[in-house]
């Protein structure tokens, strides 16, 4: 039944014009066939889309976490080899602060002192502000330098637990030999590693990388 929307009066559902009035009547019945239809294509149109972008976005959400949280330090592998393997596997070890050398634009740190205690901290002072770093020894025997400062909790201090280097503020832990990232907030931000070299029973570190060394965060 169609209702004259002019006179109100009531028509058969065919009826084109209003048998009273002759208003022209719409087709309703069709207009709502036909939209249902449309939009039931559009619907399934519209879903492998949908599906396609979700499936993009978590691919790409994955391998952004996979790429930035797994990547060796390329500076690693320059470090020099100090010592014969070392076992972490059960060991706790806290950071000793030692006292270094400063002398002719240089930073000394006494190798027998790191192979001693495994991780030493020590601060240098340049320009009126200090910087804390660190060293220690990687399972491999290899020695890393680095300034020590987890850089977004501004933690200064870490300590070994097992094959892991922990920052003692938040927690976050990475692998001690590649200082990949492996659990916490911190994970792109390990100790930032600096060049350093071996020379007549030193560890040794130019001042100028350390005066120029600037946050990542």
């Amino acid at each position: 039944m169609k209702i004259c929307p002019k006179c109100q009066t009531k028509n058969q559902d065919e009826s084109n014009f209003c048998k009273k009035c002759g208003f022209k009547l719409l087709n309703h019945g069709a207009d709502d066939k036909r939209e249902k239809v449309l939009g039931g294509r559009r619907k399934s149109f519209l879903i492998p889309i949908f599906l396609t972008i979700i499936a993009i976005s978590v691919i790409g959400i994955a391998y952004w976490i996979l790429s930035t949280g797994s990547k060796t330090n390329p500076k690693l592998p320059s470090k020099p080899k100090i010592s014969e393997r070392i076992d972490y596997s059960g060991q706790t070890i806290k950071m000793t602060d030692i006292q270094v050398k400063v002398d002719k634009g240089n930073i000394f740190i006494p190798v027998d002192i790191v192979i001693k205690n495994r991780l030493v901290r020590f601060e240098y002072e340049g320009n009126g502000v200090k910087y804390p770093l660190l060293a220690y020894l990687t399972p491999s025997g290899r020695v890393v330098t680095s300034i020590s400062m987890c850089e977004p909790c501004r933690s200064t201090r870490f300590h070994i637990n097992g094959n892991k280097l922990v920052c003692n503020a938040c927690y976050t832990e990475w692998n001690i030999e590649t200082l990949k990232g492996i659990q916490g907030g911190c994970l792109n931000y390990p100790p930032d590693v600096i060049p350093s070299k071996i020379e007549k029973g030193n560890i040794v570190i130019d001042e100028k990388v350390v005066l120029q060394w600037k946050p990542r965060a």
